[in-house]
Protein backbone atom coordinates (compact mmCIF):
# COMPACT_ATOMS: atom_id res chain seq x y z
CA UNK A 1 0.00 0.00 0.00
CA UNK A 2 2.79 2.38 0.87
CA UNK A 3 4.48 1.63 -2.43
CA UNK A 4 1.22 2.45 -4.26
CA UNK A 5 0.91 5.90 -2.62
CA UNK A 6 4.59 6.58 -3.25
CA UNK A 7 4.18 5.88 -6.96
CA UNK A 8 1.07 8.10 -7.18
CA UNK A 9 2.94 10.97 -5.48
CA UNK A 10 5.92 10.52 -7.78
CA UNK A 11 3.63 10.67 -10.80
CA UNK A 12 2.04 13.91 -9.62
CA UNK A 13 5.47 15.50 -9.18
CA UNK A 14 6.51 14.53 -12.71
CA UNK A 15 3.28 15.99 -14.07
CA UNK A 16 3.83 19.32 -12.27
CA UNK A 17 7.39 19.64 -13.58
CA UNK A 18 6.24 18.96 -17.13
CA UNK A 19 3.55 21.64 -16.91
CA UNK A 20 6.03 24.10 -15.50
CA UNK A 21 8.40 23.57 -18.39
CA UNK A 22 5.65 24.33 -20.89
CA UNK A 23 5.04 27.83 -19.49
CA UNK A 24 5.99 30.58 -22.00
CA UNK A 25 9.21 32.00 -20.58
CA UNK A 26 9.52 34.80 -23.15
CA UNK A 27 8.66 37.45 -20.53
CA UNK A 28 11.96 36.71 -18.80
CA UNK A 29 13.94 37.15 -22.01
CA UNK A 30 12.33 40.27 -23.43
CA UNK A 31 14.07 43.62 -23.81
CA UNK A 32 12.90 46.84 -25.45
CA UNK A 33 14.51 48.38 -28.46
CA UNK A 34 14.60 52.15 -29.06
CA UNK A 35 11.14 52.13 -30.63
CA UNK A 36 9.58 50.43 -27.62
CA UNK A 37 9.07 47.11 -29.44
CA UNK A 38 10.02 44.00 -27.53
CA UNK A 39 12.90 41.86 -28.73
CA UNK A 40 13.95 38.47 -27.41
CA UNK A 41 17.28 38.00 -25.75
CA UNK A 42 18.92 34.83 -24.52
CA UNK A 43 20.79 36.66 -21.77
CA UNK A 44 20.25 39.58 -19.44
CA UNK A 45 22.39 42.24 -21.13
CA UNK A 46 21.22 45.49 -19.59
CA UNK A 47 23.94 48.05 -20.40
CA UNK A 48 22.40 50.48 -17.95
CA UNK A 49 22.37 48.05 -15.04
CA UNK A 50 24.10 48.98 -11.81
CA UNK A 51 27.77 48.18 -11.97
CA UNK A 52 28.23 49.15 -15.64
CA UNK A 53 31.64 50.79 -16.14
CA UNK A 54 31.47 54.45 -17.12
CA UNK A 55 34.07 57.06 -18.05
CA UNK A 56 33.87 58.54 -14.55
CA UNK A 57 34.59 55.12 -13.09
CA UNK A 58 37.73 54.74 -15.19
CA UNK A 59 38.95 58.34 -15.21
CA UNK A 60 37.47 60.27 -12.29
CA UNK A 61 36.96 63.95 -13.16
CA UNK A 62 38.55 63.71 -16.61
CA UNK A 63 36.78 66.81 -17.76
CA UNK A 64 37.12 68.77 -14.55
CA UNK A 65 34.52 71.06 -13.06
CA UNK A 66 35.04 74.35 -14.88
CA UNK A 67 32.25 76.34 -13.26
CA UNK A 68 33.06 79.71 -14.76
CA UNK A 69 30.01 81.63 -13.58
CA UNK A 70 29.14 82.53 -17.13
CA UNK A 71 32.58 83.80 -18.15
CA UNK A 72 33.75 82.29 -21.42
CA UNK A 73 37.18 81.13 -20.31
CA UNK A 74 37.08 77.79 -22.06
CA UNK A 75 40.29 75.83 -22.27
CA UNK A 76 41.96 77.49 -19.31
CA UNK A 77 45.30 75.76 -19.89
CA UNK A 78 44.68 72.48 -21.70
CA UNK A 79 44.61 70.77 -18.31
CA UNK A 80 42.70 67.75 -17.08
CA UNK A 81 43.28 64.20 -15.85
CA UNK A 82 45.65 62.14 -17.97
CA UNK A 83 44.28 59.05 -19.69
CA UNK A 84 45.84 55.95 -21.20
CA UNK A 85 45.38 53.81 -24.29
CA UNK A 86 43.66 51.22 -22.08
CA UNK A 87 41.16 53.87 -21.01
CA UNK A 88 40.44 54.78 -24.62
CA UNK A 89 39.76 51.16 -25.51
CA UNK A 90 37.62 50.60 -22.44
CA UNK A 91 35.09 53.30 -23.29
CA UNK A 92 34.87 52.88 -27.05
CA UNK A 93 31.21 53.02 -28.10
CA UNK A 94 29.48 49.75 -28.84
CA UNK A 95 29.25 48.70 -32.44
CA UNK A 96 25.88 49.59 -33.91
CA UNK A 97 25.11 52.26 -31.29
CA UNK A 98 21.93 54.13 -32.13
CA UNK A 99 22.45 57.77 -33.12
CA UNK A 100 20.66 60.25 -30.89
CA UNK A 101 18.85 61.85 -33.82
CA UNK A 102 16.82 58.64 -33.85
CA UNK A 103 15.70 59.37 -30.30
CA UNK A 104 12.31 60.79 -29.49
CA UNK A 105 11.89 63.82 -27.22
CA UNK A 106 10.80 61.49 -24.42
CA UNK A 107 13.93 59.37 -24.83
CA UNK A 108 16.18 62.45 -24.84
CA UNK A 109 14.44 63.59 -21.65
CA UNK A 110 15.59 60.38 -19.93
CA UNK A 111 19.29 60.85 -20.76
CA UNK A 112 21.77 61.92 -18.03
CA UNK A 113 21.77 65.64 -17.24
CA UNK A 114 24.95 65.76 -15.14
CA UNK A 115 27.01 68.81 -16.09
CA UNK A 116 30.45 68.10 -17.49
CA UNK A 117 33.12 70.71 -18.12
CA UNK A 118 35.66 69.80 -20.76
CA UNK A 119 39.43 70.17 -20.39
CA UNK A 120 41.98 68.75 -22.81
CA UNK A 121 44.47 67.30 -20.30
CA UNK A 122 48.25 67.13 -20.46
CA UNK A 123 48.92 63.61 -21.75
CA UNK A 124 49.76 63.31 -25.45
CA UNK A 125 50.67 60.46 -27.76
CA UNK A 126 53.81 60.13 -29.85
CA UNK A 127 52.31 62.48 -32.45
CA UNK A 128 51.55 65.17 -29.85
CA UNK A 129 47.82 64.45 -30.07
CA UNK A 130 46.21 65.00 -26.65
CA UNK A 131 44.64 61.84 -25.26
CA UNK A 132 41.75 63.54 -23.46
CA UNK A 133 39.94 64.63 -26.64
CA UNK A 134 40.55 61.20 -28.17
CA UNK A 135 38.74 59.60 -25.23
CA UNK A 136 35.85 62.05 -25.45
CA UNK A 137 35.61 61.60 -29.22
CA UNK A 138 35.20 57.86 -28.82
CA UNK A 139 32.57 58.24 -26.14
CA UNK A 140 30.40 61.00 -27.62
CA UNK A 141 30.79 60.62 -31.38
CA UNK A 142 27.36 58.97 -31.47
CA UNK A 143 25.95 62.43 -30.68
CA UNK A 144 27.90 64.02 -33.56
CA UNK A 145 30.19 65.73 -31.03
CA UNK A 146 33.71 66.60 -32.18
CA UNK A 147 36.71 67.01 -29.88
CA UNK A 148 39.51 66.11 -32.31
CA UNK A 149 39.66 65.05 -35.94
CA UNK A 150 41.57 62.19 -37.56
CA UNK A 151 45.27 62.57 -38.30
CA UNK A 152 44.64 64.18 -41.67
CA UNK A 153 47.41 66.80 -42.07
CA UNK A 154 44.88 69.53 -41.22
CA UNK A 155 44.47 72.17 -38.52
CA UNK A 156 40.87 73.24 -37.92
CA UNK A 157 40.89 76.87 -36.83
CA UNK A 158 37.99 78.19 -34.74
CA UNK A 159 37.35 81.46 -32.90
CA UNK A 160 34.84 82.19 -30.15
CA UNK A 161 33.11 85.58 -30.37
CA UNK A 162 31.29 86.50 -27.16
CA UNK A 163 31.92 90.21 -27.57
CA UNK A 164 34.05 92.47 -29.76
CA UNK A 165 37.36 93.85 -28.50
CA UNK A 166 38.36 95.46 -31.78
CA UNK A 167 40.50 92.66 -33.20
CA UNK A 168 38.17 90.61 -35.41
CA UNK A 169 38.67 92.88 -38.41
CA UNK A 170 42.44 92.38 -38.18
CA UNK A 171 41.99 88.64 -37.79
CA UNK A 172 39.84 88.56 -40.93
CA UNK A 173 42.51 90.60 -42.77
CA UNK A 174 45.18 88.07 -41.82
CA UNK A 175 43.03 85.10 -42.84
CA UNK A 176 42.36 86.75 -46.19
CA UNK A 177 46.05 87.46 -46.72
CA UNK A 178 46.99 83.85 -45.92
CA UNK A 179 44.07 82.44 -47.95
CA UNK A 180 42.76 80.55 -44.94
CA UNK A 181 39.21 80.05 -43.71
CA UNK A 182 38.11 79.70 -40.09
CA UNK A 183 34.97 79.01 -38.07
CA UNK A 184 33.58 81.83 -35.92
CA UNK A 185 31.18 80.92 -33.11
CA UNK A 186 28.92 83.87 -32.31
CA UNK A 187 26.23 84.75 -29.77
CA UNK A 188 23.05 86.75 -30.39
CA UNK A 189 24.50 89.86 -28.74
CA UNK A 190 27.59 89.65 -30.92
CA UNK A 191 25.56 89.22 -34.11
CA UNK A 192 23.29 92.13 -33.22
CA UNK A 193 26.11 94.53 -32.32
CA UNK A 194 28.54 93.49 -35.07
CA UNK A 195 26.42 92.75 -38.11
CA UNK A 196 29.07 94.15 -40.44
CA UNK A 197 31.69 91.70 -39.16
CA UNK A 198 29.32 88.74 -39.33
CA UNK A 199 28.43 89.67 -42.89
CA UNK A 200 32.12 89.91 -43.74
CA UNK A 201 32.78 86.46 -42.26
CA UNK A 202 30.09 84.99 -44.48
CA UNK A 203 31.08 86.97 -47.60
CA UNK A 204 34.73 85.93 -47.28
CA UNK A 205 33.93 82.23 -47.10
CA UNK A 206 34.27 81.55 -43.39
CA UNK A 207 31.92 79.33 -41.41
CA UNK A 208 29.70 80.98 -38.82
CA UNK A 209 28.72 78.78 -35.89
CA UNK A 210 26.13 79.00 -33.13
CA UNK A 211 27.49 79.82 -29.66
CA UNK A 212 23.98 80.12 -28.16
CA UNK A 213 21.58 83.02 -27.79
CA UNK A 214 22.63 84.22 -24.32
CA UNK A 215 25.70 82.11 -23.41
CA UNK A 216 24.31 79.95 -20.58
CA UNK A 217 25.55 76.64 -19.26
CA UNK A 218 23.51 74.31 -21.48
CA UNK A 219 23.24 71.31 -19.10
CA UNK A 220 21.65 73.51 -16.41
CA UNK A 221 18.66 74.37 -18.64
CA UNK A 222 15.38 72.63 -19.22
CA UNK A 223 15.04 70.91 -22.59
CA UNK A 224 12.81 73.71 -23.89
CA UNK A 225 15.16 76.48 -22.76
CA UNK A 226 18.17 74.67 -24.20
CA UNK A 227 16.29 74.24 -27.47
CA UNK A 228 15.49 77.98 -27.50
CA UNK A 229 19.13 78.92 -26.93
CA UNK A 230 20.07 77.20 -30.17
CA UNK A 231 16.97 77.81 -32.24
CA UNK A 232 16.46 81.53 -31.50
CA UNK A 233 19.98 82.40 -32.67
CA UNK A 234 19.66 80.04 -35.62
CA UNK A 235 16.49 81.80 -36.75
CA UNK A 236 17.95 85.28 -36.18
CA UNK A 237 21.06 84.63 -38.27
CA UNK A 238 19.00 82.99 -40.99
CA UNK A 239 16.67 86.00 -41.12
CA UNK A 240 19.30 88.72 -40.86
CA UNK A 241 22.10 87.21 -42.96
CA UNK A 242 20.36 84.57 -45.11
CA UNK A 243 22.77 82.06 -43.57
CA UNK A 244 21.92 78.73 -41.98
CA UNK A 245 24.21 77.53 -39.19
CA UNK A 246 24.89 73.86 -38.40
CA UNK A 247 27.74 73.92 -35.89
CA UNK A 248 27.27 74.54 -32.17
CA UNK A 249 29.89 75.21 -29.51
CA UNK A 250 28.51 74.87 -25.97
CA UNK A 251 29.31 77.94 -23.84
CA UNK A 252 32.20 77.29 -21.44
CA UNK A 253 32.49 73.83 -22.99
CA UNK A 254 29.85 72.61 -20.53
CA UNK A 255 27.53 69.82 -21.62
CA UNK A 256 25.56 66.79 -20.56
CA UNK A 257 24.67 63.70 -22.52
CA UNK A 258 21.15 65.10 -22.80
CA UNK A 259 22.32 68.47 -24.14
CA UNK A 260 24.49 66.76 -26.77
CA UNK A 261 21.57 64.60 -27.89
CA UNK A 262 19.26 67.61 -28.08
CA UNK A 263 21.82 69.56 -30.12
CA UNK A 264 22.05 66.72 -32.61
CA UNK A 265 18.27 66.43 -32.71
CA UNK A 266 18.17 70.07 -33.86
CA UNK A 267 20.44 69.25 -36.79
CA UNK A 268 23.68 70.53 -35.27
CA UNK A 269 27.15 69.11 -34.69
CA UNK A 270 28.71 69.96 -31.31
CA UNK A 271 32.24 71.29 -31.75
CA UNK A 272 34.69 71.28 -28.84
CA UNK A 273 38.48 71.50 -29.21
CA UNK A 274 41.80 69.71 -28.81
CA UNK A 275 43.79 72.88 -28.10
CA UNK A 276 42.99 75.97 -26.05
CA UNK A 277 44.92 78.20 -23.67
CA UNK A 278 44.40 81.20 -21.40
CA UNK A 279 43.91 83.77 -24.16
CA UNK A 280 40.50 85.13 -23.10
CA UNK A 281 41.69 87.39 -20.29
CA UNK A 282 42.19 90.74 -22.04
CA UNK A 283 43.85 92.20 -18.93
CA UNK A 284 46.44 89.45 -18.65
CA UNK A 285 47.85 88.62 -22.07
CA UNK A 286 51.10 86.63 -21.95
CA UNK A 287 52.85 88.51 -24.74
CA UNK A 288 53.60 87.76 -28.37
CA UNK A 289 56.58 85.41 -27.94
CA UNK A 290 55.07 83.33 -25.15
CA UNK A 291 51.75 83.07 -26.97
CA UNK A 292 53.43 82.04 -30.22
CA UNK A 293 55.35 79.28 -28.41
CA UNK A 294 52.26 78.13 -26.54
CA UNK A 295 50.16 77.85 -29.70
CA UNK A 296 52.78 76.25 -31.93
CA UNK A 297 53.91 73.78 -29.23
CA UNK A 298 50.39 72.37 -29.25
CA UNK A 299 50.45 71.54 -32.96
CA UNK A 300 49.07 68.12 -33.91
CA UNK A 301 47.32 66.68 -36.93
CA UNK A 302 43.56 66.84 -36.80
CA UNK A 303 43.70 69.59 -34.18
CA UNK A 304 40.63 71.68 -33.46
CA UNK A 305 42.08 74.97 -32.23
CA UNK A 306 39.95 77.20 -30.02
CA UNK A 307 41.19 80.79 -30.00
CA UNK A 308 39.38 83.83 -28.64
CA UNK A 309 39.12 86.82 -30.94
CA UNK A 310 39.32 89.24 -27.99
CA UNK A 311 43.00 88.34 -27.57
CA UNK A 312 45.63 90.84 -28.73
CA UNK A 313 48.20 88.06 -28.59
CA UNK A 314 46.20 85.88 -30.96
CA UNK A 315 45.77 88.79 -33.37
CA UNK A 316 49.50 89.58 -33.32
CA UNK A 317 50.74 86.01 -33.83
CA UNK A 318 48.06 84.63 -36.17
CA UNK A 319 49.94 85.22 -39.45
CA UNK A 320 53.18 83.72 -38.13
CA UNK A 321 51.36 80.73 -36.64
CA UNK A 322 49.64 79.99 -39.95
CA UNK A 323 53.03 80.21 -41.69
CA UNK A 324 54.46 77.78 -39.11
CA UNK A 325 51.71 75.27 -39.88
CA UNK A 326 52.02 75.69 -43.64
CA UNK A 327 55.78 75.17 -43.48
CA UNK A 328 55.14 71.79 -41.88
CA UNK A 329 52.80 70.68 -44.61
CA UNK A 330 49.61 71.25 -42.65
CA UNK A 331 46.48 72.67 -44.25
CA UNK A 332 44.68 75.28 -42.16
CA UNK A 333 40.90 75.42 -42.64
CA UNK A 334 37.54 76.03 -41.05
CA UNK A 335 35.85 73.21 -39.22
CA UNK A 336 32.97 72.01 -41.36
Amino acid sequence: MKIKYFLIGLGLMVLLVACNNNVDSSDHNQSFDITGNTTSSATDNDDNAAGTTTLSDIVPDLTGDNDTNGTDNTGTDNTGTDVTDDTVAAIAPEEGAIASNALSDDEIAKLPTKKQGFGVGKATDKDNRPEGPVVMQKRYSKYDAHFIKDSDKCIYLTFDEGYEQGYTGDILDTLKEKKVTATFFITYDYAKRNADLVKRMIDEGHVVGNHSYSHPSMPTLSIQKARDEIQLLHDYVKEQFAYEMWLFRPPMGEFSEQSLALTQKLGYKSVFWSFAYVDWNVDNQMGRNAAYKRVTDGTHEGAIYLLHAVSKDNTDILGDVIDYWHERGLKVKAFS
